[in-house]
């Protein structure tokens, strides 16, 4: 079984547990310091694998997951903006 993008309960994203699982994440983050280079080469990585899932789509199921990564870039942006207020208060 694939692992849930959505606590089935609660419909809350499991990006943080996503994030905790991360190989990637702990090795970047192992000396508490995330350099220009390692954002770039995660940049390049992620770049990668979106470029392999969009060759691996039906062109309506990449419309599908188009608008769903934009929404979520929405949702990521609306975040920190909410944070930003609420650290102000």
């Amino acid at each position: 079984m694939t692992k849930p993008w959505f606590d089935a309960e609660t419909g809350h994203l499991l990006f943080d547990e996503y994030v905790a699982d991360s190989p990637t994440y702990k090795a970047i983050t192992r000396d508490k310091v995330v350099t220009e280079e390692e954002l770039a080469q995660q940049a390049e990585h992620v770049i990668s694998l979106l470029r392999r899932l969009q060759s691996e789509l039906r062109p309506e199921v990449q419309e599908l997951v188009g608008e769903a990564f934009c929404e979520l870039a929405v949702l990521h942006a609306l975040h920190g903006k909410f944070q930003e207020t609420a650290w102000h208060h």
